[in-house]
């Protein structure tokens, strides 16, 4: 048994729900890709067909979905229902997962700003927040006592910070302001601060 590219087939079916389905309607073209023996097709033609392999399944899911929430709640929040066929596109585009939440939240925020510099993506509030959220992130991950600044941000937004990050405020009821607002996100007191640089006066406390 070619334990290697089994192992690695296996971890693709799990890692797509719609080869498994394809693999469960017969078209073993799913399998084409693989040095693997026709006993081993065989086996992995009969695991896609037990219950626990759509278990598997949402469990990937699951694991790979938590690390982009933790980091980028409010960003998911305004992609409503957009929300899943992105990350159904990023996974299929991007294999190889991580659970170090930075890693994986800035490669969704990645592929979503390319997306939206490709318009297969509207833009708007969704763009704020991404560069908002990772900002925030980025801040609080920072070693404190780094005398380099890295537990500060600066941070140019079209829309107010305190809506993007209210959960009770929908997408469609985001309106741009009038001119960009520069935020400073700093990191290095007990809460994490957001206020607006221009007034000074203090935004969002998360």
């Amino acid at each position: 048994m070619s334990i290697a590219e089994f192992q690695r087939a296996f971890a693709d079916l799990i890692a797509s729900p719609e080869r498994c389905v394809a693999l469960r309607e017969g078209n073993a073209d799913v399998l084409a890709g693989y040095d693997i023996t026709p006993r081993e097709k065989k086996r992995l033609a009969t695991m896609v067909q037990h219950e626990a392999m759509s278990v598997n399944c949402s469990l990937y899911r699951v694991n790979r979905l938590i690390p982009v929430y933790s980091v980028l709640p409010h960003s998911c929040r305004l992609l409503g229902d957009r929300l899943m066929d992105e990350l159904d596109a990023f996974w299929a585009a991007s294999r190889h997962a991580t659970l170090q939440y930075r890693w994986e939240s800035w490669r969704f925020g990645l592929w979503l700003e390319e997306r939206i510099a490709a318009r297969r993506l509207p833009g708007g509030p969704v763009e704020d927040a991404i560069r908002l959220e990772m900002a925030m992130f980025d801040v609080q991950a920072a070693a404190r006592g780094d005398n380099s600044g890295s537990r500060r941000r600066v941070v140019l937004l079209r829309y107010d910070p305190d809506e993007l990050l209210d959960p009770m405020i929908a997408a469609e009821d985001l309106q741009p302001l009038a001119s960009g607002v520069t935020v400073l996100i700093d990191a290095t007191g007990q809460q994490l601060a957001v206020r607006r640089v221009d007034d000074r006066l203090e935004g969002k406390v998360a």
